[in-house]
């Protein structure tokens, strides 16, 4: 494996949101940002939500393991354990995200050649309707999750539950990153300013959104329309090439 070493859980979510590891290997006590927070934001991250989790610490009670897999780890590792033992998981856990990707690529099985329309399911109709809502008011700066459950016909408590659910964010994260994921498009353009596209996916406070932005892609908007200043389209995501890639509080595999 290649191997990038991190000294705490802030320093580990800022190389993340740089370029996006095939695992994090992560100690559950950490400074700055411990391993359950650490877990947490990659999970209400759309952009490196899919990133697999393992976390180790020395607090192996039931409660612990509950409280590290409520917020989203894969595994979790008690201490003190065998290397073996990590490298099996560290290799069952890689191993298992790219079935899990080649099975919603398609790449898994060439054999049927040809397309059955398929019904979507009540859970697919739900996400459009709620993207569909989102798209319509993205400008609007008073959108909330109450407004989105109100549009949609669920209840507030339903409407997060739902999201929880099928993309693993609260109603509230998912809201913001389509925020987000729509002001880096707009950026990209470069038809607009800064402000321009602030207010274009509701932000009045341009301070805020640039905080907001930062979270999501690691850098500022004007660096990201910097980076990008040399196409008008987004950049194409490239595969990680191998061997794999896993950060950990002391080391990136």
């Amino acid at each position: 494996y290649y191997v990038t070493q991190c000294s705490n859980g802030r320093e580990a979510m800022e190389q993340i949101l740089r370029q996006a590891p095939d695992l994090v290997i992560s100690d559950v006590m950490m400074p700055e940002m411990d391993g359950n927070e650490l877990c947490k934001n990659i999970r209400s991250n759309v952009l490196i939500s899919h990133v697999p989790v393992i976390l180790l610490t020395a607090r192996s009670t039931d409660v612990d393991q509950i409280q590290g897999l409520e917020v989203g780890a894969d595994a979790f590792l008690a201490k003190p354990f065998n290397v073996d033992v990590l490298m099996k998981m560290t290799q069952n856990v890689i191993r298992n995200h790219e079935r899990l990707k080649n099975t919603f690529s398609g790449q898994q099985d060439q054999t049927g050649k040809i397309e059955v329309p398929k019904e979507k399911t009540p859970d697919e109709r739900l996400m459009d309707r709620i993207n569909r809502v989102l798209n319509e008011r993205i400008s609007d700066p008073t959108l909330s999750a109450e407004i989105v459950a109100r549009e949609v016909g669920l209840s507030r408590v339903h409407l997060y539950r739902k999201l929880k659910e099928l993309t693993n964010q609260s109603a509230r994260d998912y809201i913001r990153n389509m925020r987000i994921i729509k002001a880096a498009d707009l950026l990209t353009a470069r038809k607009v300013s800064i402000g321009e596209v602030a207010n274009s996916v509701g932000y009045t406070d341009q301070r805020n959104f640039s905080t907001a932005f930062k979270s999501i892609y690691g850098m500022t908007p004007s660096e990201y329309m910097e980076k990008h200043l040399d196409s008008n389209a987004p950049q194409e995501h490239k595969e990680t090439p191998v061997p794999k890639k896993v950060t950990g509080e002391e080391e990136w595999y």
